[in-house]
């Protein structure tokens, strides 16, 4: 890769690593609030009604937006039956070719959940629950989780083999 794609793809990295930090921070959140409720209900103090459902907004919104980290890291789960079986110049350009197939999945996804944020939008619909945000906010981060699938699909398909960037970023440092 040139070095500027090389440094776009260094910069998305660490976006995706900030995303991730902001996920885990969450969860840890999470793991905080869940027991002081729990003391909040046995001490008679009343509860966080809030709660259960900040936490499904929560949950939701990581796993579209740690999705892309995930991808990155060559975390996801990834059947290499045919690909591992072949020789490597074959598996480089069927891997390339499925990385292109997700980029246009991604894309598709992307554009979906971008008509849908408008319309939502538009509509001004909210969930009927008792902690109300606009559907429009959840369809973005859905839009926006694609956007960001799609550019690092791209980068593994720009990339000289093809795999994560982790992979390629150990293969260039022993080849230096």
């Amino acid at each position: 890769m040139s070095r500027y794609l090389n440094a776009t793809d260094a910069n998305f990295g660490r976006l995706f690593d900030f995303l991730i930090a902001l996920v885990a921070g969450s969860i840890g959140i999470i793991a905080i609030l869940i027991p002081f409720n729990l003391l909040l209900i046995k001490m008679n103090f009343g509860a966080l009604w809030w709660l259960h459902e900040a936490i499904e907004y929560t949950l939701y919104i990581g796993v579209f937006i740690g999705a892309p980290w995930v991808l990155r890291k060559g975390a996801h789960v990834k059947a290499d039956v045919i690909s591992g079986s072949l020789p490597l110049s074959l598996s480089v350009p069927l891997d390339k070719l499925i990385n292109l197939i997700g980029v246009g999945i991604c894309v598709a996804l992307c554009v979906y959940g971008f008509r849908g944020m408008v319309w939502e939008f538009q509509d001004g619909t909210y969930p009927p629950k008792d902690l109300r945000i606009a559907n429009w906010y959840m369809l973005a981060v859905f839009s926006f989780s694609f956007f960001l699938l799609a550019i690092e699909f791209m980068f593994r398909v720009f990339r000289k083999d093809g795999l994560t960037a982790d992979h390629f970023n150990s293969t260039e440092n022993k080849a230096n």
